[in-house]
Formats: structure tokens, sequence, C-alpha cells
């Protein structure tokens, strides 16, 4: 007995619908989109940082914004800010910031390159204020913490006035350069000097410390720089203190 469509139909209880050829080619093409589509922004889109504002991303905008850090405001030029997410009022734990070498100027885009530049003679400074609540500061840390371990404790002469510590190889500070100084107001000078892994990016000599208002600064600049290192010290502080809201 011969069956035809619709016999075949009702003994399965379902009807027979026609579909267009193209669609599910359609659909592989678009889901290959969006994976390809995925993939490009995974590795050429933006960040998380990015997002999140914690890249570097230059401006030349020199209107001000108000950072609180713990009880201090600091009204800031946004072409002295590193990052995008310091330049919104409000409070921070921290506020990156750099600026150029010798008058310690905010980005401009005539500039645009020495900022990039991490030649051994670079004079971009990086400068940092954050919240500090450690119990000791860094010079304590120094002198209580790492210059035991130095093979001349007591210190020898350094250049540009600076008195230097030497450490053995096996202390974790063989390949740094610790240089100190009393300065006029009778604090201590502390700064940490490292050599980079390349050679042609040079030396770079870091001073951590603590403000009077009990904000945390930091400051590098290339070894090149060190003969100024009274002049940076005392233009950053100056600096530092005119963004301070009285």
């Amino acid at each position: 007995m011969k069956l035809d469509q619709r016999d075949a139909d009702a003994a399965l209880g379902g009807e027979v619908h026609a579909h267009s050829s193209w669609i599910l080619p359609a659909i592989f093409l678009v889901v290959a989109g969006l994976i390809a589509g995925g993939f490009y922004i995974l590795f050429t889109g933006p960040t998380v940082d990015d997002l999140q504002g914690n890249t570097t991303w230059p401006t030349a905008d020199t209107a001000t914004v108000d950072i609180r850090i713990d009880n201090a405001v600091f009204r800031v030029p946004a072409n002295y800010t590193k990052v995008r997410r310091s330049r919104f009022d409000g409070d921070a734990d921290d506020l990156p910031m750099y600026a150029l070498l010798p008058s310690l100027t905010g980005w401009t885009q005539a500039d645009a390159k020495e900022f990039n530049s991490n030649a051994w003679n670079g004079r971009v400074v990086q400068i940092v204020l954050a919240v500090d609540r450690a119990k000791l500061t860094y010079q304590d840390k120094f002198e209580r913490g790492i210059k035991p371990y130095s093979s001349t404790p007591d210190g020898i002469p350094g250049p540009h006035g600076l008195t230097t510590y030497k450490f053995e190889a096996g202390t974790g500070y063989e390949n740094t350069e610790w240089l100190t100084a009393t300065l006029e107001d009778g604090s201590k000078f502390v700064m940490r000097c490292d050599a980079s892994a390349t050679g042609n990016f040079g030396t770079s000599c870091m001073r951590v410390t603590r403000l009077k208002d009990g904000v945390g600064l930091t400051y590098k600049y290339k070894r090149a720089y060190l003969a100024q290192w009274q002049v940076i010290d005392a233009k950053i502080m100056a600096k530092i203190d005119g963004f301070r809201v009285k």
C-alpha cells in the first residue's frame, strides 16, 4: 500500500514546514562575526585599566581639579595628571602626576616626546601623592631594616655631597645604590637608585617621604640629574605646596 505525504504527516502527528536554505549559513556568519569581533576587542580594544582610567592618558588641558587625599586637598591642573581618573573632583587614594625638568612644567603637545622618553637622560619626573598610614616612614625603614645590612653601615662619602652605602651580594640590595643626606630643616633625605635591565634606559633614582600633613610623596627621575638633587627636591616640594589648597 502506497502512502502519500499527507498520510505520513498524519501518522507522525506533525506538519511539514518549509525552511529557507540560507538561514543556517546566515546564523553561522553572525556567530563567526561575533566571535571575531570579540577577539578584536580583546586584543586591540580598551583594557580594564583603560576603562577604569588607570593608564597614562596625556592632556594639555590646564583646568584644575580638587583631589582630596586623607584630609589634604590638592588643586592640580589636569596636564600634570597622568591618568583620567585623576581629572575629577573628589577623594582619591593616590594621585599619579608627572612634570618635566628643569622647571617642572606640565604636559603639552610640544613636549609629548620628552614626556614619553625613557632614555638615560630623559627629563620627566614621576610624582605620586598617596595615602600613607604606615607606622614607619621610608626613612625609618631604611635606618632600621636596610642600613644594618650594609657593608658600610656608617656610610661613606658619595657623589654630590651625599652619603652612600654599599651592600654585599646576597643581601638583596647589592644592585641598588642608597644615598642619604640631612636637609636644612633637620629631616633625613633618603634616595634609592636602580639601574634598568636595559642600559639604554640608564638608572632611575627614587625618593619616598611623608609630607607635613601625613600625605605620602614619591618621586623618581633619571640619575643623570642627581647632581641637582637639592634643587629638584626643593622645586618638587614647592610645586606640591603650590597645589595644596590652604
